[in-house]
């Protein structure tokens, strides 16, 4: 595939941040609301925000007294000219407005009559599907909630908007779109919607590349012009296919192999490096911006359901040369709750992790922090490789201060470390050359395949999980580093454990220590053992050759093993925890090597 890409600087940021909170959230957070200085600057403008139509609210009529806008305008900018026509649901619909600042927010108020008894939450992530956060809803109000029982309370409800400011205007954007996030939405698809570049919408946003968007969540579309829809390219929400993102929606078409309903919502991923672009970040938002012609691949992965919180990439054929596809499913609190029999003893594998059994089917479940389970999924969802321990599905708490759960698939062999440990003898010479080639295909991916690339930055022989084939997977990537709660004398690579820093090399040393294991059988959790038999290979052994001192600290049922190949991998694994990184090879090095052992 031949792609060519063009570079260029934007050397504008924005004043506006992507709130990635839910909608339901209690707390502030930047882009909570859209700031302006008051007094200073830009202090109003005619914008326009994107409303969709759903029972209730389907004509233009009902849409425009609902934001209180005569019709006759929205009717200019919706290719529709009778009123009262019946709209499809989700037709998106622009809305013009009167964008103004005050108490240094950027604001749009709008008048509302409860009815129903109806929460802050239904109001602002329901009936306004988000373009208002239901805390900022109740603080402007000063009401509680249980007065909007009576239906005859009013409320004003400050929805989202902003202005160009002078740095917009140097790049000639003369209009912030403020768009609702839904299931069926992906930054491509709205930016070809609206005719502005993936990246574009980034830098307007302060969204990092490679990032994760959440539904019910809104972002500035920036525009030279006033808002033109493509229609034809608005994703059908009665199909099963939806782009991009994980919903918040429960009901869905087939049966996925755990017997829920399931619907498609993938996230977008690199896969491939052949068109590597260097993104940087300076300042609140500085990005390389690229133009690529490509070839979509064919989706060649599985798909699955979801329910709640919607993940996605901010990427677009703009950004990489190829996409595939990539999805998750959701499970709720109480299937997981069955599945591990309520996070039982008997099924716990780890302080915060255990197996769970849906419907014939074994799994990992991980509860994690909000922002940890976010920082996961973000990594996960531009990953996809053999040889990294799959993330199946997600299960979000109510609120940010809750936990959240990831679910995994499960190897049943577990980990390396107690393969080691409990059964070397199904350990043969082969399997483990198979195992480290396998754990270093994986870390030269994310090392020099991914756009950005990463650092796993916690490999050892408990993150190593070995299939029922004796294949090997790595695990926990993008968790928390587990060196931070080790002693000092752990061995590991002396940068970090001295100095703190991170890089590649990191990874190639601890891939050494696992080589070391892989040929004693056993964990050096100090490296004292290794470095003790290795002054065979500077000259300071018996005298015994370098063979049978070699033979004298391996596994002992690995004494029928090819020596010579053996010998191979200890001066590989010396290499690799060299005390200098620069004198430590590379995966692409290490691969190079373990490539011609394996059969």
């Amino acid at each position: 595939m031949s792609v060519i890409t063009f570079f260029l600087f934007r050397t504008i940021y924005s004043n506006q941040f992507y709130d990635m909170s839910l909608c339901s959230a209690s707390k502030f957070y930047p882009g909570t609301q859209y700031t302006c200085d008051y007094g200073i600057g830009i202090q109003a403008c005619e914008t326009f925000l994107v409303y969709r139509a759903k029972e209730g609210l389907d004509t233009i009529s009902k849409i425009a007294n609902l934001f209180g806008v005569f019709q006759d305008k929205i009717l200019m900018y919706s290719n529709v000219t009778d009123p009262f026509q019946k709209l499809d649901k989700n037709r998106e619909v622009v809305v013009p407005i009167q964008c103004d600042c005050f108490g240094g927010f950027f604001l749009f108020n709008v008048s509302f009559q409860v009815s129903n008894g109806e929460s802050y939450i239904s109001i602002a992530c329901e009936v306004f599907e988000g373009l208002v956060k239901a805390q900022t809803l109740a603080e402007f109000n000063h009401l509680n909630e249980k007065n909007l029982i009576d239906s005859k309370v009013g409320l004003t409800v400050p929805l989202k908007c902003a202005c160009p400011d002078r740095n917009d205007a140097k790049g000639n954007i003369h209009y912030l779109v403020t768009y609702p996030i839904v299931e069926h939405d992906e930054v491509e698809l709205i930016s070809e919607k609206f005719g502005v570049s993936s990246s574009d919408i980034c830098v307007a946003n302060n969204i990092i590349p490679f990032s994760t968007v959440f539904p019910n969540t809104t972002v500035l579309i920036p525009l030279r012009k006033p808002p033109f829809i493509n229609y034809s390219l608005n994703a059908d929400p009665n199909t099963d296919i939806a782009p991009a993102f994980i919903p918040t929606v429960t009901n869905g078409g087939d049966n996925d192999d755990h017997g829920h309903e399931k619907k498609f919502y993938p996230i977008s991923f690199s896969v491939g490096g052949s068109s590597a672009i260097l993104l940087i970040l300076f300042g609140f938002g500085f990005f390389w911006k690229t133009r690529a012609k490509h070839k979509s691949l064919n989706d060649k992965h599985r798909v699955s359901t979801s329910t709640r919180t919607s993940t996605a990439s901010c990427l677009s054929p703009d950004l990489i040369a190829g996409m595939s596809k990539y999805s998750l499913v959701s499970y709720t609190i109480d299937e997981l709750n069955v599945a591990t029999n309520f996070f039982s003893e008997e099924n716990k594998l780890g302080s915060s992790v255990h197996k769970g059994n849906i419907k014939g089917t074994e799994l990992v479940i991980k509860r994690m922090e909000f922002k940890d389970a976010y920082r996961v999924i973000n990594i996960h969802s531009i990953i996809n490789h053999t040889n990294i321990a799959l993330l199946e599905g997600v299960c979000y708490g109510d609120d940010e201060s809750l936990p959240s759960y990831l679910v995994f698939e499960f190897t049943i062999n577990g980990c390396l470390k107690d393969c080691l440990k409990n059964k070397p003898e199904m350990l043969p010479w082969q399997r483990r050359i198979q195992i480290a080639f396998d754990v270093a295909v994986a870390l030269h991916y994310i090392h020099h395949c991914t756009i950005p690339p990463f650092n796993h930055m916690n490999i050892n022989s408990k993150n190593i999980l070995i299939t029922g084939d004796w294949r090997a997977k790595i695990g926990n990537l993008g968790e928390e580093c587990d060196h931070v709660l080790v002693s000092t004398d752990e061995w590991i690579a002396p940068e970090f454990r001295n100095h703190g820093l991170i890089s590649p090399k990191v990874d190639v040393f601890a891939f050494g220590v696992v080589l070391f294991e892989l040929l004693i059988g056993k964990e050096d959790k100090n490296g004292d053992f290794v470095k003790e038999c290795l002054g065979f290979l500077s000259g300071k052994g018996s005298g015994n050759g370098c063979f049978d001192e070699l033979r004298k600290f391996m596994d002992s049922s690995l004494r029928d093993c090819p020596i010579g190949e053996a010998l191979c991998v200890t001066v590989l694994a010396k290499a690799c925890v060299d005390g200098d990184p620069l004198h430590r090879p590379s995966m692409n090095d290490v691969l190079m090597i373990l490539a011609r052992m394996v059969r």
